[in-house]
């Protein structure tokens, strides 16, 4: 859609899209951002808005004096869901779920087309998408009534549904009546505050794509009248959201009532995956490491398989400089928001760079104290896993030599051999696989340096250690290792 914004007096909501992701912390105020919208909006002739409050009591089960309530004063149903504690919320919602049904009946009355469509009804198009959500029971119609059943046809009442499945059935009718009450004439804005209370996972996971397809469902036109703005800490529901292009995030800042939102980049769904994988994140504690290029990627996978829990880090690939860049900064936005305690790294080739890379806020930043991750396969461990040392290396280079002269890279396994340094800050990318085989080893480079990470457990003052060559910082923050002393590396040979 068209990137619009949303101003009264004093609130204002930059850009939004289709889908609208609003994170912060605690008593950053997202609930009164969201509460004010509701009430200032909905005295403006242009916007036909509703919320959803937070805390949604109540059962799922229809009682008159709800019908009565919603007949006698129409601003009731408004004014009772204008707090965060909205006493019958569900007992509401089971009355709406009848006025899903008129007005879908409604609309079908009013189209000649859509009557004449067989496939159209109220079952297909309602009733099985709630289903959708659910995996315990499911909602079916018998006359004028809407019961529970579990799947061996048994009768479930209200009262006996468990609170994620209740809570979902209530969030999914009241955005179906929103849809059904979609104004052509005005822009329709649906204001969801936390939807993902009570709820599992895997269930937020279902709700957020209920919520895309009920967008992707419309017409152009009506999708560009038509905004939802989340309210979440959830970051399973981040996850499940950001995978599509009618997303946008924005972060709420305390004492701050502007939020200005950013559509989803490549950035947001790389860091997609670690936002899915919250019961790790909540035992394990793993931060994100911000890796550069797909071999690094393989390496740290490569380490925390082998090292079986020890190295607890959760790797995002950036495929160039510039996007680790824009993925550093964007973490060091975006978790703060999302967590109490945020913490990320990121590790950077050295490149022949030797100055210490400045923290991003959250996100500690490390150089590799050598040339690239493939310079790792030249350092003691590397060539202790593959059964050699450095001296051992320099006589298979000699007995290779001799087999192969004819070979491209003969000259630079030659200067290799002669090379005071290990050749640590030169870019070996060329020779990397061959090191391997010179070396009589079969395994690929990056699962020998992967491996011999996760096997590292002590500093070292030894230049051609594992530990040196990472660097004491990123092993004492990656790896746990505490440093002994500042290591003396050998200058480079001229």
């Amino acid at each position: 859609m068209e990137k619009i914004s949303i101003e009264t007096d004093t609130h204002r909501l930059v850009n939004i899209a289709n889908i609208n992701i609003i994170l912060g912390r605690n008593g950053s105020g997202k609930s009164r951002f969201l509460r004010h919208l509701d009430m200032e909006l909905a005295r403006q002739v242009g916007y036909n808005v509703s919320y959803i409050s937070p805390e949604r009591a109540g059962i799922f089960k229809k009682q008159g004096h709800i019908d009565t309530n919603m007949e006698n004063d129409p601003e009731w149903l408004r004014s009772s869901r204008s707090m965060n504690q909205s006493q019958e919320f569900k007992t509401t919602s089971a009355s709406l779920l009848r006025e899903v049904e008129t007005l879908y009946l409604r609309r079908l009355q009013d189209s000649l087309e859509l009557r004449n469509n067989e496939d159209i009804h109220f079952k297909n198009d309602v009733l099985d998408k709630m289903n959708a959500l659910l995996s315990n029971i499911m909602i079916v119609q018998e006359g004028s009534s809407f019961l529970f059943k579990d799947y061996d046809g048994e009768t479930v009442t209200p009262e006996n549904i468990s609170s994620g499945e209740s809570e979902v059935i209530a969030l999914a009718t009241e955005v179906l009546y929103f849809f059904e009450k979609l104004n052509p004439e005005k822009f329709n804005l649906l204001l969801i505050d936390e939807p993902d209370v009570h709820l599992h996972p895997d269930l937020q996971s279902r709700l957020a794509n209920f919520l895309l397809n009920q967008i992707e469902e419309l017409s152009p036109g009506a999708r560009e009248l038509t905004a939802l703005c989340i309210a979440t800490h959830s970051t399973p529901l981040v996850c499940a959201l950001a995978v599509s292009d009618y997303t946008s995030l924005g972060n709420k800042e305390f004492k701050k009532n502007e939020i200005t939102l950013t559509p989803v980049t490549d950035n947001i769904k790389k860091i997609a995956p670690f936002f899915g994988h919250p019961l790790s994140l909540t035992f394990n504690n793993d931060p994100l490491l911000i890796l550069e290029g797909e071999d690094d990627e393989r390496i740290w996978q490569q380490a925390a398989r082998t090292s079986q829990g020890k190295i607890k880090l959760f790797p995002i690939l950036a495929t160039s400089v510039d996007q680790q860049s824009s993925l550093e900064k964007f973490c060091a936005k975006v978790l703060p928001s999302v967590y109490d305690n945020p913490l990320a790294y990121s590790l950077r080739d050295g490149d022949g760079a030797t100055e210490a890379l400045e923290s991003i806020g959250p996100v500690i930043r490390f150089r590799l104290n050598c040339y690239a991750a493939e310079n790792l396969l030249l350092s003691d461990e590397c060539l202790e896993l593959m059964d050699t040392s450095w001296e051992g290396f320099i006589a298979n280079a000699h007995q290779w030599i001799g087999n192969n002269e004819g070979h491209k890279d003969l000259e630079l396994i030659r200067e290799l051999m002669n090379s005071n340094d290990r050749f640590r800050n030169q870019k070996i990318k060329s020779i990397r696989q061959l090191i391997c085989t010179i070396s009589k080893s079969n395994k690929p480079w990056e699962v020998v340096v992967g491996q011999a990470i996760a096997r590292l457990e002590a500093a070292t003052e030894n230049e051609y250690s594992l530990y040196a060559m990472i660097g004491s910082d990123a092993c004492e923050k990656l790896l746990g290792i505490n440093s002994i002393r500042p290591i003396q590396v050998q200058a480079t040979k001229e």
